[in-house]
Parts: C-alpha cells; structure tokens; sequence
C-alpha cells in the first residue's frame, strides 16, 4: 500500500501582515481548498502588535486595554500577544473548517495567529 501525495504549498511572509487581511486569506484559502482550486497550505507570517482574545479572554485582565489591538478568536485560552519577530505559522488542509482556529495538525483555519509559535527574535 502506497501513502497519497499531497500537494502543500509553503509560504513565508517577510513583512508583519495585519491580522484581519491574515483571517480573510485563510478563510478564502479553506474555501478554496474545499472546492478543489488550492492545495492545502503552511503560512509563516508575523503581524503588527496586537493581542488575541480567546473564549476564556476578559477584558478585565489587561492592564492597557487600547495599547494594542485586540481581535477575538474561536481559540480556547486567554489573551496572546503577537508582534514583528515573533514568527507564528498557520495552516489550512482538506480537512479544514472556516470556524475555529489552526489545530497544530492544520485540521482548521480561522485564526492564524493561535496556531504556533514558530520562533522568536
């Protein structure tokens, strides 16, 4: 029995991708993928300054609320902060779902930024 290829395309970002242009890409990139135009994909970007609010996130917990952005995501957890140097990947595969945020298996696709931390600078 022979294991099926897979077409993945790897992309890297050089410059801090806004977080909302990120979101859209991604949940184009999951549609796309489900009608069969795109491969799956692998993202390494960074953002801008901002924060992501998980479900369990409450506003109450940040001790500058308009310091930075802050964008709610379908992620469980608290607040992650995100900025230039830190490299965070994000994924969209055939089994993607538009809500939800990247699994680090790459199942889901909504939320780049929470998928991993890649490395920092």
């Amino acid at each position: 029995m022979g294991e099926a290829v897979v077409d993945i395309e790897w992309r890297v970002s050089d410059a801090p991708v806004p977080y909302p242009e990120a979101v859209a890409a991604m949940e184009e990139r999951v549609a796309a993928i489900r009608a069969g135009r795109a491969p799956e994909l692998v993202w390494l970007l960074e953002h801008p300054p901002l924060y992501t609010a998980g479900t369990s996130a409450s506003e109450r917990d940040l001790v500058d609320p308009g310091l930075f952005p802050v964008y709610r995501s379908g992620r469980g957890g608290q607040y992650t902060y995100h900025g230039p140097g830190q490299r965070v990947g994000a994924s969209a595969g055939r089994g993607a779902s538009a809500s939800g945020s990247p699994s680090a298996a790459g199942a889901r696709a909504r939320s780049p930024p929470s998928a991993c931390a890649c490395g920092a600078g």
